[in-house]
């Protein structure tokens, strides 16, 4: 029951982090640039549930696999990946991948960072928690 607790927990706290950090690195880019504040705010929420989604895949994997802070990282990156190749994949057109491989820098910048960030975060959390588990079924039993 405590491996559920532990994967549920780790869940739970990637899509969190992942909506928060992409969102505020989604809405900071858009202020640097010049963007409006409802703008940022606007699609920094939307892009936030992107980054909620991936945030979610990577605590599970960081719970489930008994991931550490580096092993979030490598989840982050593997994610960052996945939607880079979605993005091509999705809205490419035969003959024109090259395009939206060289365009998919923007998905990199917005996403790379958030979902490194939620993977190191994730990792140490699902860490904290198995470490606590050893040391729940470690003492004796009353």
């Amino acid at each position: 029951m405590e491996v559920v607790a532990r994967i549920l927990k780790s869940t739970f706290a990637g899509v969190a982090l992942g909506a928060v950090l992409t969102t505020v690195v989604f809405a900071a880019s858009v202020l640097v640039d010049g963007g409006r504040v409802g703008e940022a705010f606007g699609f920094g929420l939307a892009i936030g549930v992107v980054g909620a989604l991936l945030g979610g895949l990577i605590g599970l994997a960081a719970g489930a696999l008994k991931l550490g802070p580096i092993g979030g990282a490598l989840a982050g990156i593997v994610a960052t990946l996945a939607a880079v190749a979605f993005y091509v994949l999705v809205f490419g057109q035969p003959g024109r991948f090259s395009y939206f491989l060289r365009e998919s820098v923007v998905v990199v910048a917005t996403l790379g960072l958030p979902c490194v960030l939620t993977g190191i975060l994730t990792g140490r959390i699902a860490t904290r928690l198995r470490r606590d588990e050893q040391l729940s079924s470690a003492r004796p039993q009353a």
